[in-house]
């Protein structure tokens, strides 16, 4: 398991193998996350847009979401309107 050093500006230096292994290219950026007390190094997407589309998947309908919200507001004012 390579081992690196954090220098005093907080820089670690990704040894070769990974960085070829993981993709990790020049001037790339990545994302840093906790997970279990571990810190997390990944890739970042070139386009985080194009990365993200299509994670919702199934019958999810942002459209049919907010009309039926609005249903729902409508009806509550309805009942606390006097008549």
């Amino acid at each position: 398991m390579p081992v690196s050093q954090i220098s005093s500006k907080g820089q670690i230096l990704i040894p070769r193998q990974l960085r070829r292994k993981l993709g990790f290219k020049a001037g790339g950026k990545v994302q840093l996350f906790e997970e279990g007390g571990r810190l997390v190094i990944a890739p970042a997407p070139d386009d985080p847009i194009a990365a993200a589309t299509g994670f919702l998947t199934g019958k999810f309908s942002l459209t049919d979401d907010l009309r039926r919200e609005h249903r729902e507001e409508a009806r509550r004012e309805q009942k606390t309107r006097p008549r």
